[in-house]
């Protein structure tokens, strides 16, 4: 009877034994069916490398339309600026975003505007310059310095620089040395009279010189200012053909010319238009804007 006692306690045992090995077992299958993908594992020790699999750069649909948050991975908001706008028309969201401001300044070019002053066009450019706080070079008729004095007064005033471009447009190659002389020092005077000085600046009409006549204007303290770039304004080009000539063409110390009276048909709408957007996108391109003395001449 002991003997048989004892064996049920050892089957007892035994029994126990085989049922605590099977709850563990069971315990280990559920544990191993709730622990994380082995492939998320993977994912961490490989972000943790330097190595991001592509399924982790990617956001996941999170069942929400208006959620654009990759799961797990909150998303800063779009910058919008207070006032309203969007940053399509608001420069300093667009550099939050991402997008490039105008570049620093480490280059120079020269605007200027032939034929004026007038009453229509030469006020609009000068308007446009002061919204920009940019300096031109206007190189003026004698004829139209007379009819318009306070015009002239104004682009002096308001710090821009003044260029004799004779007294009536005349080309010069097909006039006599007295008479060069004549177109030359009647704009002098006409200017002198009401800025309080004469401009030792001189731009021939259609660019039209010779040999010569350079050497006239120059031994006469002259200094002959042509240009770089053409945007044929006068012509009635148009605006925004102007503006990409202008970006293609220009170069460090560049001269533009254009004009602030004159034009296809006396119609210089296409320069108002397109002023401004040049100097947007020079000034996109690292330009300074600077009057013809100052080229050449680095500010600190």
């Amino acid at each position: 009877m002991a003997i048989r006692i004892l064996s049920d306690r050892k089957l007892v045992v035994l029994g126990a034994s085989l049922l605590s090995a099977t709850t563990i077992l069971m315990f280990g299958i559920h544990a191993a069916e709730t622990r994380p993908p082995l492939s998320s594992v993977q994912h961490d020790n490989a972000s943790v490398s330097g190595v991001v699999p592509e399924q982790a750069t990617h956001a996941k649909y999170t069942g929400n339309p208006n959620s654009s948050q990759e799961a797990g991975t909150p998303t800063a908001p779009a910058v919008q600026p207070s006032d309203g706008r969007t940053a399509g028309n608001h420069p300093e969201a667009a550099v939050q975003q991402g997008k490039p401001g105008p570049a620093k300044a480490t280059k120079q070019v020269a605007l200027t505007f032939d034929d004026g002053p007038d009453t229509k066009y030469t006020p609009q450019v000068l308007d446009i310059l002061k919204q920009y706080e940019a300096k031109a070079t206007f190189f003026v008729v004698g004829r139209q310095v007379v009819k318009h004095p306070d015009v002239l007064k104004r682009i002096h005033e308001e710090g821009h620089s003044i260029g004799n471009h004779s007294w009536d447009h005349a080309n010069l190659t097909k006039l006599s040395s007295n008479q060069i002389q004549k177109e030359i020092t009647s704009t002098d005077e006409a200017i002198e009279k009401i800025i309080g000085a004469s401009t030792p600046l001189v731009r021939a009409p259609y660019g039209a010189v010779t040999a010569s006549i350079k050497r006239n204007l120059t031994s006469a303290g002259h200094q002959l200012v042509e240009w770089t770039v053409d945007t044929k304004d006068w012509s009635g080009t148009a605006s925004a053909d102007m503006v990409e000539l202008v970006r293609k063409r220009t170069k460090d110390g560049g001269i533009i010319l254009m004009h602030s009276f004159g034009g296809k048909n006396g119609n210089l709408d296409n320069t108002v238009e397109a002023l401004p957007l040049m100097i947007e996108a020079l000034k996109q391109d690292g330009y300074a804007f600077v009057t013809v003395p100052e080229l050449g001449v680095k500010k600190e």
